[in-house]
Protein backbone atom coordinates (compact mmCIF):
# COMPACT_ATOMS: atom_id res chain seq x y z
CA UNK A 1 0.00 0.00 0.00
CA UNK A 2 2.77 2.45 0.93
CA UNK A 3 4.63 1.73 -2.30
CA UNK A 4 1.48 2.27 -4.36
CA UNK A 5 0.79 5.60 -2.65
CA UNK A 6 4.40 6.71 -3.15
CA UNK A 7 4.26 5.81 -6.85
CA UNK A 8 0.99 7.68 -7.32
CA UNK A 9 2.45 10.75 -5.60
CA UNK A 10 5.57 10.56 -7.77
CA UNK A 11 3.39 10.29 -10.87
CA UNK A 12 1.51 13.48 -10.01
CA UNK A 13 4.72 15.32 -9.16
CA UNK A 14 6.60 14.27 -12.30
CA UNK A 15 3.77 15.32 -14.57
CA UNK A 16 3.34 18.67 -12.77
CA UNK A 17 6.97 19.66 -13.32
CA UNK A 18 8.15 21.68 -16.32
CA UNK A 19 9.77 19.43 -18.92
CA UNK A 20 13.34 20.61 -18.42
CA UNK A 21 13.10 20.43 -14.63
CA UNK A 22 11.80 16.86 -14.84
CA UNK A 23 14.66 15.85 -17.14
CA UNK A 24 17.21 17.58 -14.90
CA UNK A 25 15.97 15.54 -11.96
CA UNK A 26 16.16 12.37 -14.05
CA UNK A 27 19.76 13.17 -14.97
CA UNK A 28 20.56 13.76 -11.31
CA UNK A 29 19.04 10.39 -10.48
CA UNK A 30 21.13 8.74 -13.19
CA UNK A 31 24.32 10.33 -11.86
CA UNK A 32 23.50 9.17 -8.33
CA UNK A 33 22.78 5.63 -9.53
CA UNK A 34 26.07 5.49 -11.40
CA UNK A 35 28.00 6.65 -8.36
CA UNK A 36 26.46 4.28 -5.83
CA UNK A 37 25.99 1.11 -7.92
CA UNK A 38 29.52 -0.16 -8.63
CA UNK A 39 28.43 -3.61 -9.77
CA UNK A 40 25.95 -2.25 -12.28
CA UNK A 41 28.45 0.36 -13.41
CA UNK A 42 31.05 -2.31 -14.16
CA UNK A 43 28.55 -4.33 -16.19
CA UNK A 44 27.52 -1.27 -18.25
CA UNK A 45 31.19 -0.39 -18.76
CA UNK A 46 31.97 -3.89 -20.02
CA UNK A 47 29.02 -3.91 -22.43
CA UNK A 48 29.66 -0.41 -23.78
CA UNK A 49 33.39 -1.05 -24.11
CA UNK A 50 32.66 -3.84 -26.59
CA UNK A 51 30.40 -1.58 -28.63
CA UNK A 52 33.03 1.14 -28.64
CA UNK A 53 35.82 -1.26 -29.65
CA UNK A 54 33.75 -2.52 -32.59
CA UNK A 55 32.71 0.96 -33.75
CA UNK A 56 36.02 2.78 -33.42
CA UNK A 57 35.08 4.79 -30.34
CA UNK A 58 37.38 5.33 -27.33
CA UNK A 59 37.22 2.47 -24.84
CA UNK A 60 38.72 4.52 -22.00
CA UNK A 61 39.45 8.09 -21.00
CA UNK A 62 37.20 11.17 -20.83
CA UNK A 63 35.09 10.34 -23.90
CA UNK A 64 34.25 6.87 -22.59
CA UNK A 65 33.45 8.24 -19.14
CA UNK A 66 31.04 10.74 -20.73
CA UNK A 67 29.41 7.89 -22.64
CA UNK A 68 28.99 5.94 -19.39
CA UNK A 69 27.53 9.00 -17.65
CA UNK A 70 25.12 9.58 -20.53
CA UNK A 71 24.07 5.91 -20.45
CA UNK A 72 22.96 6.17 -16.82
CA UNK A 73 21.22 9.48 -17.48
CA UNK A 74 19.48 8.08 -20.54
CA UNK A 75 18.20 5.07 -18.60
CA UNK A 76 16.86 7.35 -15.87
CA UNK A 77 15.14 9.43 -18.56
CA UNK A 78 13.50 6.27 -19.85
CA UNK A 79 11.72 5.76 -16.53
CA UNK A 80 10.69 9.41 -16.44
CA UNK A 81 9.19 9.05 -19.92
CA UNK A 82 7.21 5.94 -19.00
CA UNK A 83 5.29 8.15 -16.59
CA UNK A 84 5.06 11.23 -18.82
CA UNK A 85 4.42 9.61 -22.22
CA UNK A 86 0.75 8.68 -21.55
CA UNK A 87 0.13 12.41 -21.00
CA UNK A 88 1.61 13.54 -24.32
CA UNK A 89 -1.15 15.41 -26.18
CA UNK A 90 -2.13 13.27 -29.16
CA UNK A 91 -2.80 16.35 -31.27
CA UNK A 92 0.88 17.34 -30.85
CA UNK A 93 2.42 13.92 -31.25
CA UNK A 94 3.87 14.70 -34.68
CA UNK A 95 5.86 17.53 -33.06
CA UNK A 96 7.14 15.20 -30.32
CA UNK A 97 8.04 12.19 -32.48
CA UNK A 98 9.58 12.36 -35.94
CA UNK A 99 8.87 9.25 -38.04
CA UNK A 100 10.68 10.04 -41.31
CA UNK A 101 9.43 7.07 -43.34
CA UNK A 102 5.88 6.88 -41.98
CA UNK A 103 4.21 7.12 -45.43
CA UNK A 104 6.12 4.01 -46.48
CA UNK A 105 5.58 2.02 -43.28
CA UNK A 106 1.94 2.82 -42.55
CA UNK A 107 0.54 0.76 -45.48
CA UNK A 108 2.65 -2.22 -44.38
CA UNK A 109 1.16 -2.04 -40.88
CA UNK A 110 -2.40 -1.79 -42.18
CA UNK A 111 -2.09 -4.20 -45.10
CA UNK A 112 -1.84 -7.50 -43.25
CA UNK A 113 -0.09 -9.34 -40.45
CA UNK A 114 2.88 -7.29 -39.23
CA UNK A 115 5.52 -7.85 -36.55
CA UNK A 116 7.19 -4.73 -35.16
CA UNK A 117 10.55 -5.54 -33.55
CA UNK A 118 12.33 -3.11 -31.23
CA UNK A 119 15.11 -3.27 -28.66
CA UNK A 120 16.04 -2.08 -25.19
CA UNK A 121 17.28 1.12 -26.81
CA UNK A 122 16.01 4.68 -26.67
CA UNK A 123 12.36 4.53 -25.64
CA UNK A 124 9.59 2.72 -27.53
CA UNK A 125 6.91 4.14 -25.18
CA UNK A 126 6.30 7.40 -27.14
CA UNK A 127 5.65 5.38 -30.28
CA UNK A 128 2.52 3.97 -28.66
CA UNK A 129 1.15 7.50 -28.50
CA UNK A 130 2.08 8.01 -32.15
CA UNK A 131 0.32 4.79 -33.15
CA UNK A 132 -2.80 5.78 -31.19
CA UNK A 133 -2.84 9.15 -32.96
CA UNK A 134 -2.86 7.27 -36.26
CA UNK A 135 -5.52 4.75 -35.29
CA UNK A 136 -3.24 1.76 -34.62
CA UNK A 137 -3.15 -0.33 -31.45
CA UNK A 138 -0.51 -3.08 -31.51
CA UNK A 139 -0.61 -6.07 -29.23
CA UNK A 140 2.51 -6.20 -27.03
CA UNK A 141 3.67 -8.68 -24.38
CA UNK A 142 4.98 -7.25 -21.12
CA UNK A 143 7.30 -8.94 -18.62
CA UNK A 144 5.80 -9.32 -15.14
CA UNK A 145 8.13 -7.85 -12.52
CA UNK A 146 8.18 -7.62 -8.74
CA UNK A 147 7.03 -5.99 -6.54
CA UNK A 148 3.50 -6.36 -7.85
CA UNK A 149 2.55 -2.77 -7.00
CA UNK A 150 5.35 -1.49 -9.25
CA UNK A 151 4.27 -3.80 -12.08
CA UNK A 152 0.66 -2.65 -11.84
CA UNK A 153 1.77 0.99 -11.75
CA UNK A 154 3.88 0.60 -14.91
CA UNK A 155 1.19 -1.50 -16.60
CA UNK A 156 -1.39 1.23 -16.08
CA UNK A 157 0.92 3.89 -17.56
CA UNK A 158 2.10 1.74 -20.46
CA UNK A 159 -1.42 0.68 -21.35
CA UNK A 160 -3.19 4.01 -20.96
CA UNK A 161 -5.55 2.99 -23.74
CA UNK A 162 -2.66 2.82 -26.24
CA UNK A 163 -1.06 -0.60 -26.87
CA UNK A 164 -2.93 -3.74 -25.90
CA UNK A 165 -0.69 -5.37 -23.30
CA UNK A 166 -0.62 -9.04 -22.31
CA UNK A 167 1.61 -10.73 -19.70
CA UNK A 168 4.63 -12.31 -21.37
CA UNK A 169 3.98 -15.71 -19.78
CA UNK A 170 0.56 -16.01 -21.45
CA UNK A 171 1.17 -14.00 -24.62
CA UNK A 172 1.69 -16.80 -27.19
CA UNK A 173 -1.96 -17.51 -27.95
CA UNK A 174 -3.12 -13.84 -28.20
CA UNK A 175 -0.14 -13.01 -30.43
CA UNK A 176 -0.88 -15.87 -32.81
CA UNK A 177 -4.55 -14.91 -32.88
CA UNK A 178 -3.72 -11.28 -33.69
CA UNK A 179 -1.46 -12.31 -36.57
CA UNK A 180 -4.05 -14.75 -37.93
CA UNK A 181 -6.43 -11.78 -37.96
CA UNK A 182 -3.85 -9.85 -40.04
CA UNK A 183 -3.15 -7.52 -37.13
CA UNK A 184 -0.18 -5.74 -35.61
CA UNK A 185 2.14 -7.18 -32.93
CA UNK A 186 5.01 -5.35 -31.22
CA UNK A 187 7.91 -7.30 -29.69
CA UNK A 188 11.09 -6.28 -27.88
CA UNK A 189 13.50 -8.91 -29.14
CA UNK A 190 17.10 -8.41 -28.05
CA UNK A 191 17.03 -10.36 -24.77
CA UNK A 192 16.83 -14.14 -24.59
CA UNK A 193 14.55 -14.20 -21.55
CA UNK A 194 13.24 -17.73 -22.18
CA UNK A 195 16.75 -19.17 -22.53
CA UNK A 196 15.98 -20.87 -25.85
CA UNK A 197 17.70 -18.33 -28.10
CA UNK A 198 19.67 -18.89 -31.28
CA UNK A 199 23.43 -18.34 -31.24
CA UNK A 200 24.35 -15.10 -32.99
CA UNK A 201 27.29 -12.72 -33.06
CA UNK A 202 26.83 -9.05 -32.15
CA UNK A 203 29.81 -6.68 -32.24
CA UNK A 204 32.10 -9.67 -32.67
CA UNK A 205 31.02 -11.59 -29.55
CA UNK A 206 28.58 -14.50 -29.06
CA UNK A 207 25.02 -13.89 -27.85
CA UNK A 208 21.74 -15.74 -28.06
CA UNK A 209 18.69 -14.02 -29.52
CA UNK A 210 15.06 -15.07 -29.20
CA UNK A 211 13.70 -16.90 -32.26
CA UNK A 212 10.10 -15.88 -31.52
CA UNK A 213 9.81 -12.92 -33.93
CA UNK A 214 11.18 -14.97 -36.82
CA UNK A 215 9.04 -18.01 -36.00
CA UNK A 216 5.89 -15.90 -35.82
CA UNK A 217 6.63 -13.89 -38.97
CA UNK A 218 7.37 -16.98 -41.04
CA UNK A 219 4.40 -18.95 -39.72
CA UNK A 220 1.94 -16.16 -40.51
CA UNK A 221 3.57 -14.58 -43.55
CA UNK A 222 3.91 -11.35 -41.59
CA UNK A 223 5.80 -8.25 -42.61
CA UNK A 224 8.73 -7.57 -40.27
CA UNK A 225 9.71 -4.00 -39.40
CA UNK A 226 12.64 -3.52 -37.02
CA UNK A 227 13.89 -0.33 -35.49
CA UNK A 228 14.17 2.01 -32.55
CA UNK A 229 12.79 5.27 -31.20
CA UNK A 230 15.66 7.36 -29.84
CA UNK A 231 15.67 10.54 -27.82
CA UNK A 232 16.90 13.74 -29.51
CA UNK A 233 16.07 16.08 -26.61
CA UNK A 234 13.63 16.50 -23.73
CA UNK A 235 10.37 14.97 -25.02
CA UNK A 236 11.69 14.87 -28.56
CA UNK A 237 12.25 11.59 -30.42
CA UNK A 238 13.04 10.23 -33.84
CA UNK A 239 12.72 6.74 -35.27
CA UNK A 240 15.09 4.55 -37.23
CA UNK A 241 13.37 1.63 -38.93
CA UNK A 242 13.65 -0.75 -41.85
CA UNK A 243 11.64 -3.60 -43.32
CA UNK A 244 13.40 -6.92 -42.80
CA UNK A 245 12.84 -9.25 -45.74
CA UNK A 246 11.58 -12.75 -44.92
CA UNK A 247 13.82 -15.52 -46.31
CA UNK A 248 11.98 -18.20 -48.26
CA UNK A 249 14.37 -21.08 -48.82
CA UNK A 250 11.73 -23.66 -48.01
CA UNK A 251 13.74 -24.86 -45.01
CA UNK A 252 11.82 -23.42 -42.07
CA UNK A 253 14.62 -23.95 -39.54
CA UNK A 254 17.18 -22.30 -41.81
CA UNK A 255 14.81 -19.42 -42.52
CA UNK A 256 14.27 -18.82 -38.79
CA UNK A 257 18.03 -18.67 -38.26
CA UNK A 258 18.52 -16.34 -41.24
CA UNK A 259 15.73 -13.97 -40.25
CA UNK A 260 17.01 -13.84 -36.66
CA UNK A 261 20.48 -13.09 -38.04
CA UNK A 262 19.04 -10.18 -40.03
CA UNK A 263 17.41 -8.88 -36.87
CA UNK A 264 20.73 -9.18 -35.02
CA UNK A 265 22.36 -7.05 -37.74
CA UNK A 266 19.62 -4.42 -37.39
CA UNK A 267 20.11 -4.42 -33.60
CA UNK A 268 23.84 -3.88 -34.10
CA UNK A 269 23.22 -0.94 -36.43
CA UNK A 270 20.82 0.74 -34.01
CA UNK A 271 23.08 0.32 -30.97
CA UNK A 272 26.03 1.67 -32.95
CA UNK A 273 24.02 4.78 -33.83
CA UNK A 274 23.17 5.61 -30.17
CA UNK A 275 25.14 3.44 -27.70
CA UNK A 276 24.43 5.81 -24.79
CA UNK A 277 20.72 5.01 -25.19
CA UNK A 278 21.18 1.23 -25.16
CA UNK A 279 19.71 0.34 -21.80
CA UNK A 280 20.11 -3.32 -22.67
CA UNK A 281 23.67 -2.67 -21.47
CA UNK A 282 22.31 -2.63 -17.91
CA UNK A 283 21.60 -6.37 -18.12
CA UNK A 284 23.76 -9.38 -19.05
CA UNK A 285 23.99 -9.51 -22.84
CA UNK A 286 27.04 -11.40 -24.04
CA UNK A 287 27.40 -15.02 -23.01
CA UNK A 288 30.88 -14.64 -21.56
CA UNK A 289 30.12 -11.62 -19.35
CA UNK A 290 28.69 -13.01 -16.15
CA UNK A 291 27.60 -10.28 -13.75
CA UNK A 292 28.25 -10.14 -10.08
CA UNK A 293 25.45 -9.26 -7.68
CA UNK A 294 24.01 -6.03 -9.03
CA UNK A 295 22.40 -3.23 -6.98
Amino acid sequence: MLLRLALEAADRLVNALPVRVAYWLADLGGDTWRRFAPGRRRLVEANLRRVCAATGRPTDGPAFRRLLRDAFRSHARYYLEIVRAPHYPIERVDDIIDVPDWPAFEPLMRGGACVLVSWHLGNPEPMTVFFAAHGLRPLAPIEVIEPRALFEFLLARRGAGLPELVPLQSAARPIRRRLREHGLVALVADRDIAGDGLPMTVFGHPVTMPPGPAVLALAHGATVIAGSCVRTGPERFTTRAREIGRPASGDRRADVVELTSRLAAALEEDIAAAPEQWWGAFQPFWLDLQPERLP
